[in-house]
């Protein structure tokens, strides 16, 4: 990486929505495709908790209002630059904000049976020289649902995700919403946002299960942690997946 200047009902069978490309950073070239794993999905124990309430793992769901929780870490609170909100902890720890002890594998199969839809759509187009545009290049249509995130740490009031990244641009809080659900790639087999522990990106990455649609996704050393809206490193807490764009934060 060059150098840089400072900074997620049930069903019997489970076909997980993927898109098929080159592991690196760059537009793919084909729409979304179906690649069945059938086999990994009926590994997952679905343990039924409540009403609309269901378990996998250490992963909470709700097939009512499609929100889904688990658990996380402080992982880095100052400085940068980070790409990822949120990765797994074997994943690229050094870049990202949180960790979790979650598999991607696990998140993604919650996403497919509360039925969240995914696809690229047109955010890798920027990776794209201008002539490859019209051949290559995704619709904005055909993007990932809309999805938001906050993060709960032990003892603190729920805070928007989008409040814990710093914009090197402002420095201030990276502002509200910009975040689609992209899924990931199968490569040889493997699901690769399991293989690379990639979850929640700030800059663009195709292995990633969320990417961002804003400005600035292609920047790498743009976004930093944000000091003052992060507990201490190693603080536990519930990391919430919703549908749609932030809402106003409630107590709970």
């Amino acid at each position: 990486m060059s150098p840089r200047p400072g900074w997620l009902l049930l069903c019997a069978a489970l076909p997980l929505l993927l898109p098929a490309q080159e592991p690196e950073r760059k537009a793919p070239t084909r729409p979304p495709e179906e690649a069945p794993m059938a086999e990994e999905a009926e590994k997952a124990k679905v343990e039924r908790i409540g009403e609309h309430r269901y378990r996998l793992g250490e992963i909470e769901f709700d097939a009512k209002t499609r929100e889904i929780r688990l658990p996380a870490t402080v992982n880095m609170r100052e400085g940068g630059p980070v790409e990822y909100l949120l990765v797994h902890e074997k994943g690229k720890v050094h870049e990202s904000i949180l960790t979790t002890a979650v598999p991607p594998l696990h998140l993604q199969i919650a996403m497919k049976l509360l039925r969240y839809r995914a696809g690229y759509g047109d955010v890798f187009n920027r990776f794209l020289p201008p002539e490859a545009l019209e051949k290559e290049g995704g619709k904005e249509a055909d993007r990932g649902e809309t999805v938001s995130f906050t993060f709960q740490a032990e003892g603190r009031a729920k805070q928007p995700g989008y409040e814990l990244v710093m914009d090197g641009e402002s420095a201030e809080a990276m502002t509200p919403g910009g975040w689609i659900y992209t899924g990931s790639t199968v490569e040889d087999g493997r699901f690769m946002a399991e293989a690379e522990g990639s979850i929640v990106a700030i800059y663009l990455d195709p292995l990633a299960l969320f990417n961002m649609t804003r400005d600035g996704a292609d920047i790498d050393e743009r976004w930093g942690a944000r000091h003052r809206a992060i507990p201490e490193i190693g603080t536990k807490g519930i990391f919430t997946i919703r549908a749609g764009e932030p809402r106003a934060i409630q107590a709970e």
